[in-house]
């Protein structure tokens, strides 16, 4: 017998939208380059994406990757996600994300997830799959049924999440909310993939804060995201 829903956790700090709150955050999201395919079922048989292999800077250093492939079957996009980040100073560990995801998705909503995450020692799994009646997940606080049409916290790289305001937490379990708001275009410079012109957007949840980048494509180029204080840079990979 399923549980019913539990109330939805909700993004609440969405109060000072003009920088990204100093607070416990995890990164969420996969990333590819392609343009969103999951918006309707007539693009279940787009041609495959591209994967984006982004490196993760701190300080201007490189401290981990987050990778995104993507895989299709008939109709169905498996979405396969690894973030492997570890920020030390010195001789400690200012924090370690460790998170691997695998999301199937089939005419334009996601049809099971499964995911692992260890974040500074703390071990969590997910797991759900779509029903009748929503989307049944169950993580560290027990099963939850969400919205089945509602889109992923590991889902950056389809640029439809910026006008989201819930979100399936793959890392966690259950829901979170989310604040968006755009920030207007900028240019991102002369280096790879990610030159020229990109539409930003601050995003914040219960768990990840910081700025996303999308270019022209609408593909996601670049992010600014906070871990404890401190801010990681995606960049593609050369």
């Amino acid at each position: 017998m399923q549980a019913s829903p539990c109330p939805v956790r909700d993004s609440g700090e969405a109060a000072d939208a003009s920088g990204i709150s100093r607070r416990h955050l995890l990164v969420a999201g996969a990333a590819a380059a392609a343009l969103p395919l999951f918006g309707s079922p007539a693009h279940a048989s787009a041609p495959v994406p591209r994967d984006i292999r982004f490196i993760a800077l701190w300080q201007g250093s490189p401290v981990g990757e987050h990778h995104v492939t993507f895989r299709m079957e008939a109709d169905r996009v498996t979405v396969s996600t690894r973030i492997d980040i570890t920020v030390k100073v010195l001789f400690f560990t200012v924090f370690r994300l460790k998170h691997v995801a695998r999301e199937v998705w089939r005419g334009g909503r996601l049809e099971s997830v499964e995911s692992t995450t260890d974040y500074d020692g703390a071990l969590m799994e997910v797991s759900g799959s779509a029903t009748e009646q929503g989307f049944r997940i169950v993580g560290s606080e027990g099963p939850y049924l969400a919205d089945g049409h509602l889109m992923t916290s590991n889902s950056l790289w389809d640029i439809r999440i910026v006008h989201e305001t819930r979100l399936i937490d793959v890392q966690h379990g259950g829901e979170i909310g989310l604040f968006s708001r755009p920030l207007g275009d900028t240019q991102l410079g002369m280096q790879q993939e990610a030159a020229g012109q990109a539409s930003q957007y601050h995003l914040i949840t219960p768990h990840y804060a910081g700025r996303v980048f999308y270019d022209g494509d609408q593909r996601w180029v670049r992010a600014l995201i906070e871990y404890k204080g401190e801010t990681v840079e995606y960049v593609p990979e050369p």
